[in-house]
C-alpha cells in the first residue's frame, strides 16, 4: 500500500472563544515545534477564526493568548493533508498587582554596629525643649537607649565606657552637657535656624 503524501502540507485552522463561547478577535495564536524550531504566528479574525496553511508533518504546540484572558495550549500532530480542527476557550485573566522594587541606597545598612541617624528632617519634627540645649534634647528624643540626667547631661543607658558619638564623623565625649559648649560648623550642624 503507497504512502499517502501531504502534498501542500498539513492545515491547522481553529477558533478563540470566551467563556461565554463569544468569539475573540485578534487574539495571538502561534504554533511551534521546539525541536525544530519552525514556529508560525497568527491573528484571529472578527469571528475568532485563525488558519495555518502548508505546515511540514511534524508535531507541534499550538496556543492562544488575548489580552484580559488566560492563555491555552494544545498539543497537535499534523501527518496527513486533512485540516486539524482546533478549538481555544479563554478562561477570564486573573487580576494581578505588579510590585516594582527599585534600588535605594539609603535601605543599605553597612555598619554592624546599633546607632541612630539624625539628620534635617528629624530636626524639623522632633519639639526639641528649648535653644539652650538642643543638642542634648534631640539626642535623648530621637536616639534608644539614651536618656538625660537632672543636669541635662546625656548619656547612653547602661556602661558608659561603651558608648560613643560622632557628628558628621566627628566622634564626641560619651556625654555632653549643654549644646551650646560644642562648636559645630553652621554648614554642618545647625538645629535651629
Amino acid at each position: 500500500m503507497p504512502a499517502q503524501s501531504l502534498g501542500s502540507g498539513g492545515t491547522v485552522k481553529g477558533t478563540v472563544l470566551d467563556p461565554s463561547g463569544a468569539a475573540i478577535a485578534q487574539a495571538d495564536v502561534t504554533i511551534a515545534n521546539p525541536v525544530s524550531q519552525y514556529s508560525r504566528a497568527a491573528k484571529t479574525d472578527a469571528q475568532g477564526n485563525f488558519e495555518f496553511d502548508n505546515l511540514p508533518a511534524n508535531n507541534y504546540r499550538a496556543t492562544a493568548i488575548a489580552p484580559g484572558f488566560q492563555g491555552a495550549g494544545q498539543d497537535l500532530n499534523v501527518r496527513s493533508a486533512v485540516p486539524l480542527e482546533v478549538k481555544f476557550t479563554l478562561k477570564l485573566g486573573e487580576a494581578t498587582t505588579q510590585v516594582t522594587v527599585t534600588e535605594s541606597s539609603d535601605l543599605v545598612e553597612t555598619s554592624s554596629s546599633t546607632h541612630t541617624d539624625v539628620d534635617r528632617a528629624l530636626f524639623d519634627k522632633l519639639p526639641l525643649e528649648s535653644e539652650s540645649s538642643s543638642l542634648s534634647s534631640l539626642v535623648t528624643l530621637a536616639t534608644p537607649g539614651i536618656t538625660a540626667d537632672s543636669n541635662g547631661l546625656f548619656h547612653g543607658l547602661g556602661d558608659h565606657a561603651s558608648n560613643s558619638f560622632s557628628v558628621d564623623g566627628s566622634r564626641l565625649p560619651t556625654s555632653r552637657a549643654r549644646s551650646s559648649r560644642i562648636k559645630f560648623p553652621p554648614s554642618r550642624f545647625s538645629p535651629w535656624r
